[in-house]
């Protein structure tokens, strides 16, 4: 079973009218405003999955600054998933630092069927992930639960890309430590973190923590896939594409190319997220 842990979706009117999403939008102006950026519709995905043998994809909305459009992606994708459950997972965000209306809508999806929480991203949506305050409802709500919180974060060193932004592993370090118990998706292979695992109090803090993949060819040569289960446990690892960012047919081949050992690559490949998101195959 393969499961795409990470990919995105937009609602179709954001799809169809990129240029008209309003300026305050600055991350989306950026990477999508202009229409040149592809944004796949769900048939189109399915297509994309079908082709590359890929059996469910967890759906993030974008990590909007305005709640509206927070609570547009989400309804969206919660419409979606449900339309085909055997194929898409929702999963809902929010900005954090919109308080208890953020919460109000974190849990409205929860309830209605999300199976967890993200992609947040503390540079465009402008909260700090390492202020409790800001972050402890969220992570309560995801604890209550018993669903992860999906948080970007980069490697601190290395090329720069629309979507890369200031939160590295000493941030985020800061943050899961502040939340023992909340399980927390960390992407983009958690900027390195799974690496500093091979300290042991950074082991014991990350106990909950799960590596994705996702736009690991833009980044990493494909043996990070065995060097980062090598430090952090390879129960940990999930497959992610960032699709519709990266074609299936790259990201696949690349893991394939980086999971020699075959209980290894089935358990990265889906696995991990089946167990992680209660998926049975």
């Amino acid at each position: 079973m393969i499961i795409d842990a990470h990919t995105h979706m937009f609602p179709s009117e954001v799809r169809e009218h990129p240029g008209a999403v309003e300026e305050e939008e600055v991350a989306f102006k950026l990477m999508f405003g202009h229409g040149g950026s592809r944004m796949a519709s769900p048939e189109s995905m399915l297509e994309d999955m079908d082709a590359a043998e890929v059996d469910m994809a967890v759906l993030c909305p974008f990590p909007w600054t305005t709640m509206r459009r927070c609570e547009e992606n989400n309804r969206y994708l919660l419409e979606v998933s449900a339309s085909h459950p055997d194929r898409f997972l929702a999963f809902a965000v929010v900005n954090p630092r919109h308080g208890e209306r953020a919460l109000r809508e974190a849990r409205r999806c929860l309830e209605a069927g999300a199976r967890g929480l993200g992609e947040l991203h503390p540079q465009p949506q402008g909260f700090d992930p390492t202020q409790e305050d800001i972050m402890a409802p969220l992570a309560g709500l995801a604890k209550e639960f018993d669903v992860p919180l999906l948080i970007h974060v980069n490697e601190p060193v290395g090329h720069n890309y629309p979507g890369k932004g200031p939160v590295t592993p000493g941030e985020i370090y800061r943050l899961v430590s502040s939340f023992p118990g909340v399980k927390f998706i960390l992407p983009h292979w958690g900027g390195g973190l799974p690496f500093y695992e091979l300290m042991p109090e950074v082991a014991e803090a990350c106990a909950d923590v799960y590596y994705d993949s996702a736009a690991s060819p833009f980044l990493y040569r494909s043996q990070i896939y065995t060097l980062a289960a090598a430090a952090a446990g390879g129960h940990k690892i999930l497959f992610a594409t960032d699709y519709p960012l990266l074609p299936y047919g790259r990201t696949l081949e690349d893991a394939e190319r980086g999971l020699e050992d075959a209980a290894l690559r089935q358990a990265v490949l889906g696995g991990n997220a089946a167990r992680l998101l209660g998926i049975r195959s």
